[in-house]
């Protein structure tokens, strides 16, 4: 369990350098080579990106518990499925399947729905 939870912590750090990198070139490189509709694009999976790798890192001060293991699993596969899909289709980047992007949001979706159970569920709020 360890392992898993070093793992999302460096994979949200990353995210995080990510968010603040792609944005930065946005603005400065991208900002009058991209139509409305990529950048907002663009956008959409930064502002998920940036969502979810806070929400990874705040989830490392709870127990780690198999629930939260799974909430963590489906943000990174909604980081993988619904961001990488949004920037790969608007650069016509290696591995690019449209249709990957609606089960990143699902798994996003069932990934928050996870963590209001975990709410229930989990009686310590904290490491000890």
């Amino acid at each position: 369990m360890q392992f898993w939870l070093k793992l999302s912590t460096s994979l949200a750090a990353l995210y995080g350098g990510a968010v603040v990198a792609l944005a930065a070139a946005l603005m400065h490189l991208w900002q009058s080579s991209l139509t409305e509709l990529a950048t907002g694009r663009v956008l959409a999976a930064l502002a998920m990106l940036a969502l979810h790798a806070l929400g990874l890192l705040l989830l490392n001060i709870w127990q780690p518990t198999k629930l939260l293991l799974a909430v963590r699993l489906c943000w990174h596969l909604g980081v993988w499925l619904f961001c990488w899909t949004l920037i790969s289709g608007v650069f016509a980047l290696p591995l690019h399947f449209s249709a990957l992007a609606p089960l990143g949001g699902q798994s996003f979706i069932l990934g928050w729905l996870l963590l209001a159970i975990v709410s229930w569920r989990q009686t310590s709020w904290h490491r000890e």
